[in-house]
């Protein structure tokens, strides 16, 4: 039974995430090309700067979507300790980088990285997740 409401959940994340990274998709293109061919200045200018980031946004609110809709308290558990790796991971690296950038002149790191690389450590958690339990721990 939890297999089908796994189902149910994964359908309706893939429902929604799909078309929300095609909408990004199309505004990390479209900003900097309306910014380049209309060049607004102040208020305009920000609300088409902002643009490809709304669509991150709404993908960090599909998936904690995802994992309300997660009636399996087990899988619920392994995505949440997922997302709390990709977030240790990403605060980590945003930490370390950060004391790069004062203290040894490393290349600056623009903010928006920092959710690409809480996804990537998405990657981590699933690892983790996998390491604990071929390990018996849960």
């Amino acid at each position: 039974m939890y297999v089908r409401q796994k189902n149910a959940a994964a359908r309706a994340y893939l429902r929604r995430f799909v078309p929300m990274m095609t909408v990004y998709a199309v505004l990390v293109f479209a900003a900097p090309y309306a910014i380049w061919a209309w060049r607004p200045e102040g208020p305009i200018l920000w609300a088409i700067a902002v643009l490809p980031a709304l669509p991150i946004v709404g993908v960090f609110w599909i998936i904690g979507r995802y994992i309300i809709e997660l009636k399996d308290e087990y899988l619920r558990m392994l995505e949440v300790r997922k997302a709390l790796v990709a977030t240790g991971f990403a605060m980590s690296i945003a930490s370390i980088w950060g004391f790069l950038e004062i203290y040894a002149d490393v290349v600056r790191l623009p903010t928006f990285f920092v959710p690409v690389i809480w996804f990537a450590g998405l990657g981590v958690g699933s690892i983790v997740n996998l390491v604990l339990e071929q390990g018996g721990e849960a």
